[in-house]
C-alpha cells in the first residue's frame, strides 16, 4: 500500500492535498482523496460529534463503493458485508489532546493479503491526521483568543464631539488565521482638539493584536506633546522600533472641532477619502514609510477641512486588497461610497456590509468615519494642503456654500473666478511641505467676497502661449479683483454683485 501511494511522482496537487488549510475539515477531505485510488479503495474518516456519516470520505470507484459514504461507523464495523460486500477493512481511532476524537477507515476489495502493512499504513496516516487537528484545534484555539483579545482592546464607544460625528467598526478576517492588528482610536488631546489613529500591524494573531494594542497606546500617550501629526508618528516610529513591536502602517490625524480642520499624517498607510455632501468622494493624499523600519517614516502633515455634512473615511488595507488588486480595491471603494451616499453618509459598519456582500474579506478590517454634522452655514473659512488634488475639494465646498442661496448662474461664476485663484495659489504659491492654502467666503447683502490666500510669495513663471489667462477670468467673472502679495503671503480677493448682469 506504502508503495501504491509514493510510487507516484510527486505534484503541487499531493502537497496541497497534505498541506493544513483553515477548515480541518477540508484537510481530511483531501487525505481521504489522496488515499481512494492508492493505498485503499475508499477512505472514511468519522469524527465523534459530526453525526453518525463519515465527516470525510472519497473512493476509486463509486458504484462499487458509494454506499459506504453515508454508512454509520457501527453498521460498517458489525456487519461490513452488508454494507459494502466483501472487503477488508483496517481502522484506527483518532486522536487529539490525549483523547479520543474519531476512527480512521481504509476499505480495500483484496482479502487476507497485505493487513499488516494495510495497519502500518493506516497508523502513519492517523498519526498525521491527529497531529493536523489538533493543530487544528490550536489554532481555532488562538483564533478565539486573538479576536476576543482584538475586541477588547477596540474602543468600546468613541467620544462626543459637538459638532462632529464619530463612526468606526471592525471586520474580522473570513479566514481564522488572518486575524489580529488592526486598530481605530479617537481621544481627547487637550485645549480641545482631538486625535484620531487607524493602523495596521503586520503579521496576525495574538502577537499582532498584543503590538497592536501597544502602538495604540503610544500615540494615545504622545499625541498631547506632539507639535503635528508627522512629529507624532516620528516619535511613535522610535518606540516601535525600539520595542521591536514589528512594523505596522498608521495613519493619525489631530483635529479642531472650532475650525474642523484636520491635520493628518501617514505611515505607509493607504489613502483617506472624503465624501461631500453631494455624494462626490476625493481621494485625499497620503505617503510616508511604515512604523519599525527605523527610518523618518511618516509623510508631511495634510490639511482638511471638513466643511459640514462632509464625512472623511478612514481604513486598513482589507478594504482594499480582499482581490489582490488594490487599484481596482480603490476604484470599488469610490463607487460604494458615492452609491451609498444618494441614502446620506454611509456608516462603517454599512460600508463593509455592501463592500463585502458578494466577496469575503481576507483580512482585517478597521474603518473610522468622521462626520461634520454641524448645520450647514453660508460663510466659511476652510484651509487645504497646496496640491492640485484640493483644488476639487475646494471648489466643491465652496460650491455646497452656494447652492443654499444663490442662483446656478451666481454659482457658477463665482466657482470660475475662485477656481482660478485656487489654481493659481497651488501653483505659484509655497512649495515648502505641508504649505497650505485658505479660502475664505462672506455672504453680503449686495455682494459677497471669496479670498483664496497662499502661503509665500507667487512664484515667477515662463510666459507662455496657453497660460497668463488667469486673472482675465476672474475679472471676466466677477465685479471686482483685487491682488495683494507680500513676501509671506499673497492674498486674491474676489467680489461678486449678487446684480452684476450676466
Amino acid at each position: 500500500m506504502l508503495r501504491g501511494l509514493f510510487d507516484r511522482p510527486l505534484g503541487e496537487a499531493h502537497f496541497s492535498a497534505l498541506s493544513i488549510p483553515g477548515e480541518p475539515l477540508a484537510l481530511l477531505e483531501n487525505i481521504c482523496g489522496l488515499c481512494a485510488g492508492s493505498v485503499a479503495d475508499f477512505c472514511s474518516i468519522y469524527l465523534h460529534g459530526h453525526g453518525s456519516a463519515p465527516a470525510a470520505f472519497a473512493c476509486a470507484d463509486e458504484a462499487r463503493w458509494g454506499d459506504a459514504r453515508t454508512a454509520p461507523l457501527s453498521a460498517l464495523l458489525e456487519d461490513p458485508a452488508a454494507v459494502i460486500g466483501q472487503a477488508t477493512l483496517t481502522t484506527e481511532p483518532l486522536a487529539a489532546g490525549g483523547r479520543a476524537i474519531g476512527t480512521f477507515v481504509l476499505g480495500s476489495e483484496r482479502r487476507g493479503d497485505g493487513s499488516a502493512q494495510d495497519g502500518r499504513v493506516a497508523g502513519v496516516l492517523t498519526t498525521l491526521i491527529s497531529m493536523a487537528l489538533e493543530q487544528a484545534q490550536q489554532l481555532a484555539h488562538h483564533y478565539r483568543v486573538s479576536q476576543r483579545l482584538q475586541q477588547a482592546l477596540l474602543p468600546d464607544r468613541l467620544m462626543r464631539v459637538e459638532g462632529l460625528s464619530f463612526d468606526a467598526a471592525y471586520r474580522p478576517a473570513s479566514d481564522e488565521a488572518e486575524v489580529g492588528g488592526d486598530w481605530y482610536d479617537a481621544f481627547e488631546i487637550g485645549n480641545g482638539m482631538i486625535g484620531v489613529s487607524v493602523g495596521d500591524v503586520t503579521g496576525h494573531g495574538l502577537e499582532a493584536a498584543v503590538s497592536m494594542s501597544q502602538i495604540a497606546r503610544a500615540i494615545r500617550s504622545a499625541a498631547p506633546g506632539a507639535n503635528s501629526a508627522t512629529a507624532l508618528l516620528n516619535y511613535v516610529d522610535g518606540v516601535v522600533t525600539s520595542q521591536g513591536l514589528g512594523m505596522a502602517t498608521a495613519i493619525v490625524g489631530i483635529y479642531d472641532p472650532h475650525s474642523k480642520i484636520l491635520r493628518y499624517a501617514s505611515a505607509g498607510h493607504p489613502h483617506p477619502v472624503l465624501l461631500s455632501p453631494s455624494g462626490k468622494t476625493f481621494v485625499l493624499p497620503a505617503g510616508g514609510l511604515l512604523l519599525g523600519l527605523g527610518m523618518t517614516p511618516a509623510s508631511p502633515e495634510w490639511t482638511v477641512t471638513l466643511t459640514p455634512g462632509t464625512t472623511c473615511y478612514l481604513y486598513t488595507d482589507g478594504l482594499l486588497e480582499y482581490r489582490r488588486d488594490i487599484i481596482e480595491g480603490e476604484r470599488e471603494l469610490l463607487t460604494t461610497l458615492e452609491r451609498l451616499a444618494r441614502n446620506g453618509p454611509p456608516s462603517a459598519a454599512g460600508l463593509h456590509e455592501a463592500i463585502f456582500q458578494t466577496i469575503a474579506n481576507t483580512d482585517d478590517v478597521a474603518t473610522l468615519a468622521l462626520h461634520n454634522a454641524s448645520e450647514s452655514h453660508v460663510d466659511g473659512h476652510w484651509v487645504y494642503s497646496s496640491l492640485p488634488s484640493s483644488a476639487g475639494i475646494a471648489r466643491e465646498a465652496l460650491r455646497n456654500a452656494l447652492a443654499t442661496v444663490h442662483s446656478q448662474d451666481f454659482a457658477d461664476d463665482a466657482i470660475c473666478a475662485a477656481g482660478e485663484a485656487i489654481a493659481n495659489a497651488i501653483e505659484h504659491g509655497s512649495d515648502a511641505a505641508g504649505a497650505c492654502f485658505e479660502v475664505d467666503y462672506l455672504q453680503g447683502t449686495d455682494a459677497s467676497r471669496v479670498t483664496v490666500t497662499s502661503q509665500g510669495h507667487w512664484k515667477a513663471f515662463t510666459p507662455r502661449p496657453e497660460r497668463g489667462r488667469g486673472i482675465p477670468i476672474m475679472r471676466a467673472c466677477s465685479s471686482n479683483v483685487e491682488v495683494a502679495s507680500t513676501a509671506h503671503s499673497t492674498k486674491v480677493t474676489l467680489t461678486l454683485s449678487h446684480e452684476r448682469p450676466r
